[in-house]
This record gives C-alpha cells, structure tokens and sequence, in this order.
C-alpha cells in the first residue's frame, strides 16, 4: 500500500519507518529537511522537502494514488488544512491525525477524519492505572464509540467464564492472552490467573462496565 506521514517529528519518522519495515511504499514530507534525519540510513522511502498543505509537494509525494494520509505535524492549522485538501480535492481513502487541540476534535469529525491525541491518552492511561488498574483501555474504534479494553484476571476473577463478561449489546469478547500468546475464546472458556480478557465495549457504558467489574471482583474475594 501507498501511505503519506506529513511531518516527520519523533512520532511521524517512528511511523514511516515502522510502514517501511512491514513493506509499504512511504513517502515522508516535512518543511525542515534536516527532519529527515531522524528516518535513520536504513529508510527505503521517499522524502520530500516543503510545506504540508502545498499542492505541488503533495503531488509530487503521491498523494493521488495514496492509499492513506498522517497528518503529524505540530501545526494544527496545517494538519487541520491538510487534513481536507487530502480528502476532498484528493478523496485519500483514509486520512488520520494527531490532535493537539481537543475542543477541535469535532472539526475533524465532521471531515471523517479519525484523531490521536497524545496529551488525552496519556492522562487517560494514568487515570486508569491509579483508579482502575484492573481495566486499561489499550485502543478505540470508529471516531471513539467502542473502547477495547484489557482486564487482568487477577484473585476475585479467576475461574470465570467469558461469557460473564459478556453484556449482548455493550460488550463483546475479542481474545484471551496467556503469556505472549493470544487465542480465540468461545463462552465457556475459563480465566486463569494472569490471563488478560479483551473486549470491545461501548463507550457510553464504560463507567457502568467499570463499577460491574469492582463489583464482581469484590463478590469473588468474599
């Protein structure tokens, strides 16, 4: 597939070269070329010199025959202008961006533009382990609406069947991890010490899902 990572700060060269190493064609456009250094020897795509929202640059990178688009500068304005000349006078298939605003995540919405928000995850993730180190949320689905989320089965939960976890409608099973190994698990599979449950879960009934959780494991430990 064709990507194009626009700014090639330390999240934009991780990125392209992690594209790179799975195969991909990648071209890399950022408006400081000694950004390009941090792409290592080693990278195998294309960089390209100028500004992010430039016409003649995106041309010149492919964004024609993009299969998709990053948008990851530190420049909101530019992501944001970028964003839209990608689909819409491009119509890139799959446009995303870092987000450094959060009161302007609804802008990219309505672009259909998914968004990664470093400073939101991060105090989200701290959130969860002090409050709720259980449960961790480890990625999203669509535009936020479904949340997959990692349950540690430590004592309380232990010896429970999938299929507690499952609320028709709120949750769903994804995969059991034991070790380094994951495996598919039908309702009956029970939950062994250590075992990390996924599930995808709807957003709006997270906190309900969290306070089903402490409550279970407290009914387990009495």
């Amino acid at each position: 597939m064709k990507f194009i990572v626009v700014g090639c700060g330390r999240t934009g060269a991780t990125l392209a070269q992690s594209l790179c190493r799975k195969g991909h064609h990648v071209a890399v456009i950022d408006k400081d070329e000694s950004a390009f250094s941090r792409l290592g020897p080693g990278f195998r795509g294309r960089t390209y010199e100028g500004l992010a929202f430039d016409h003649d640059v995106l041309v010149r990178a492919g964004i024609q025959e993009a299969d998709g688009l990053a948008a990851l500068t530190n420049d909101e304005a530019a992501n944001m202008i970028v964003c839209r000349i990608a689909k819409l006078a491009f119509n890139v298939p799959n446009v995303v961006a870092r987000l450094y605003e959060p009161e302007r995540a609804s802008l990219y919405t309505s672009m259909g533009v998914p968004t990664v928000s470093s400073v939101t995850w991060r105090v989200q993730r701290l959130e969860q382990l002090l409050c709720q180190p259980t449960l961790s949320v480890v990625g999203t689905l669509g535009n936020g609406e479904v949340q997959v989320v990692e349950v540690q089965v430590s004592e309380g939960l232990i010896g429970r069947t999938v299929r507690e976890f499952v609320h028709p409608g709120q949750t769903t099973d994804v995969a059991v991890l034991h070790g380094g190994a994951a495996s598919l698990p039908t309702m009956d599979t029970r939950l062994g010490e250590g075992d990390r449950l996924r599930l995808a879960v709807v957003s709006d009934y997270l906190d309900e899902f969290k306070n089903w959780l402490e409550h279970l494991k407290k009914e387990g430990l009495s």
